[in-house]
């Protein structure tokens, strides 16, 4: 996988639509954190990082709009039995809440913290959030996250580039692994 994502953000006219199906799988089906895969992919890149992020976030934005429909139109067959599955039913009640008090804020929120962000736009549909509220606050928070991750890794610049160079196939075992323990913990305590 390491070497499949090293390839397609090396070569220019694939890492676009790489970040973007990535984006989209976190948005949409994906319900732990991909940061692992984002940054070695923004640091591979790392005078377009910026580029990646934007299509990280059209990405993402498409797969919370898939996740909104879900909700507004597929709730009781779909979402309401996969939220069971993944013992989210909780948050789920707990997002509607917060999301019909106040769409906006309640919607940015879910998109920069670690709360679930399909069960949020899932409730957005379910509620009927406007769609330009949905994608305003939707686009501005994934927009921050993933702009903050870029210029970390802008900040950091080659030294980082070089040592994930040199250490590469240790980052991405330790990253698999991550991303595996965060999607088992959160599966878990749900």
């Amino acid at each position: 996988m390491s070497g499949l994502l090293k390839s397609l953000s090396k070569e220019k006219r694939w890492t676009g639509p790489a970040a973007g199906a990535l984006g989209f799988l976190e948005g949409s089906f994906v319900v732990f954190p991909m940061e692992p895969l984002f940054i070695p992919m923004m640091a591979a890149r790392h005078a377009r990082a910026w580029i990646v992020a934007l299509w990280l976030l059209v990405g993402n934005v498409l797969g919370g709009l898939l996740m909104y429909g879900v909700g507004a139109f597929l709730l009781e067959p779909v979402a309401e039995p996969l939220f069971r599955v993944l013992g989210v039913e909780g948050r789920y009640e707990q997002a509607s809440a917060d999301i019909e008090n106040n769409a906006f804020t309640s919607l940015f929120l879910v998109g920069v913290t670690p709360f679930p962000f399909q069960v949020g736009t899932a409730a957005a549909g379910a509620i009927g959030v406007s769609v330009p509220v949905f994608l305003a606050a939707v686009s501005l928070s994934r927009g921050v996250r993933y702009m903050a991750l870029a210029g970390l890794v802008m900040l950091i610049g080659a030294r980082a580039r070089e040592f994930i160079e040199r250490h590469e196939r240790a980052i991405f075992i330790a990253g698999a692994m991550l991303f595996v323990v965060l999607g088992a913990w959160i599966l878990w305590k749900g």
